[in-house]
């Protein structure tokens, strides 16, 4: 009788656990309605705050602490070190693979932050691979648009790096409300100070130094090599050449 009652039990247990499935997360703590879908949570062991890791392999093996309603979807934060604060990393492998703090409203798209390494600002990195595979580390408000920012390497001060292509493959470290504009700054290598190469392909694949509040306009100082004093290399560009264009 009571050999019967104890496989009785493990029937029932067997078939709770089918029904509720295997434990998935391992972090200190997991937040309501968090942790949902195929392997969402495996292999996670930080705490996951509320509306958190949803979407097949979102947290897989994930090691930060994720605040509210981030790392949503598919690998979202799958094997991400680092803080994740509020309603970030969100949208396919958007910080997959990636570390660092990172704040809040920003790798928002897919590949948003794929592979990106250094922490990230405020409303950051915004747009499909948009800091896939960067090193640098971005600002308040930087980096926003489709591969803006994209295998850069240099440090992106606030405000900065905003268009589509800007500062992509860029090396050089970037001021504070610099290099805005369709692909300015792209594969830029040289320091730009503050307020400076701002319109379509400003400074793009420039080498040489910049200052502050210079090369504005369309194509200005667009693949220049030499230092460029602050305030100077202003204006649009004439004959369809910009200003300090080589």
């Amino acid at each position: 009788m009571r050999r019967s009652q104890r496989i009785g039990l493990g029937v029932v247990l067997s078939l709770s656990l089918l029904v509720v499935g295997t434990p998935q997360a391992r972090a200190q703590s997991v937040g309501r309605r968090s942790c949902i879908g195929i392997d969402a949570c495996t292999g996670n062991s930080g705490d996951v705050g509320t509306k958190s890791c949803n979407g097949l392999d979102a947290c897989f093996d994930n090691s930060g602490r994720i605040h509210n309603k981030a790392c949503l979807g598919e690998g979202a934060c799958s094997s991400h070190s680092g803080r994740v604060r509020n309603d970030s990393c969100v949208g396919e492998a958007a910080c997959n693979g990636s570390t660092g703090d990172l704040g809040t409203h920003s790798c928002i798209g897919a590949a948003a932050c794929d592979q990106k390494t250094g922490d990230v600002g405020n409303r950051s990195c915004n747009g499909g691979e948009t800091c896939d595979q960067s090193t640098g580390p971005v600002g308040t408000g930087s980096c926003n648009d489709m591969f803006a920012c994209q295998v850069n390497s240099g440090a992106i001060g606030n405000n900065a790096c905003n268009g589509f292509l800007a500062c992509d493959g860029n090396s050089g470290a970037i001021g504070t409300s610099s290099c805005k504009g369709e692909l300015a700054c792209r594969s830029n290598i040289a320091p730009v100070g503050t307020g400076s190469c701002i319109g379509e392909v400003a400074c793009q694949n420039n080498i040489g130094t910049i200052g502050n509040n210079a090369c504005k306009g369309d194509r200005a100082c667009f693949g220049n090599t030499s230092p460029i004093g602050p305030g100077e290399c202003n204006g649009p560009p004439v004959a369809g050449k910009g200003v300090c264009e080589l």
